[in-house]
């Protein structure tokens, strides 16, 4: 496969035509515990499926996420400018996930740095999922010039925490995507403390935090030691935005 995928992308480099060439032979080999040449994946193509198509179902989308965060590093440092991993594509819109589960995958696709390839029927869709696919904030996560892709840092109270440096950088800090996705089933909006620190976020005066899925709420200011708490609902997800404080403001944390 590495070599047939190599000569197809020779073959379309010579036309000179600007062509994005997404290869799937990871997707081949890695169910059958065969670990991909990456480092030739990152020569030859722009974007691969890694791991088992997506299907229009929750439990789907968990159990790619949980072989992505199982493998993340070995699979993130390949990722970058021009050469993508893609856990497949974007079921928003469809039939199988709730608005709540929406979010969530939107969220954890940028995080992941994932190409963002809609699968949903656009005269059809649903105007409250039309507006996850179009969040601005959250495709500017995923389009982050850094081209980081993001990693699973924290497991607690079944939900799982996710981060991605992405600029601005103040003071020599990055700013951080965050990103949630419950694993839980109960029937609440389920109230999650944290620290910044847990998520090793460390820049000395504190950051400043939004809500991406709700930016019309005021942003936080809170040091890395400050406790917060978020509340994700059942199979939710939801992203923030730290961006580091920068010292001239550190009084008004």
């Amino acid at each position: 496969m590495e070599e047939g995928y190599a000569k197809m992308g020779n073959y379309l480099n010579a036309t000179g035509r600007p062509i994005v060439f997404s290869c799937s032979w990871p997707a081949y080999q890695e169910p059958l515990h065969i670990k991909s040449n990456y480092s030739k994946l990152v020569e030859t193509c722009n974007l691969w499926r890694n791991w088992d198509d997506i299907d229009d179902a929750w439990s789907n989308v968990t159990s790619i996420l949980k072989w992505f965060s199982d493998n993340q590093e070995r699979l993130a440092p390949f990722s970058g400018p021009g050469h993508w991993n893609d856990p497949d594509m974007l079921i928003i819109g469809n039939f199988g996930l709730s608005y709540e589960q929406s979010k969530a995958q939107m969220a954890i696709w940028a995080i992941m740095a994932a190409p963002l390839i809609m699968s949903v029927d656009l005269r059809t869709i649903e105007p409250k999922f039309k507006d996850v696919l179009l969040n601005k904030d959250i495709i500017a996560v995923n389009q982050d010039p850094l081209g980081k892709q993001g990693r699973l840092v924290l497991k607690k109270d079944k939900i799982d925490i996710w981060t991605k440096p992405v600029t601005p950088n103040v003071e020599g800090s990055d700013s951080f995507a965050i990103g949630f996705i419950s694993n839980r089933v109960d029937g609440y909006p389920y109230r999650l403390n944290f620290t910044l620190s847990d998520l090793d976020l460390s820049h000395d005066f504190g950051y400043i935090i939004r809500d991406l899925y709700e930016p019309s709420r005021n942003a936080t200011i809170a040091t890395v030691d400050e406790l917060l708490f978020i509340r994700v609902k059942p199979s939710g997800g939801s992203l923030l935005l730290a961006v580091p404080n920068p010292s001239a403001t550190v009084s008004e944390v």
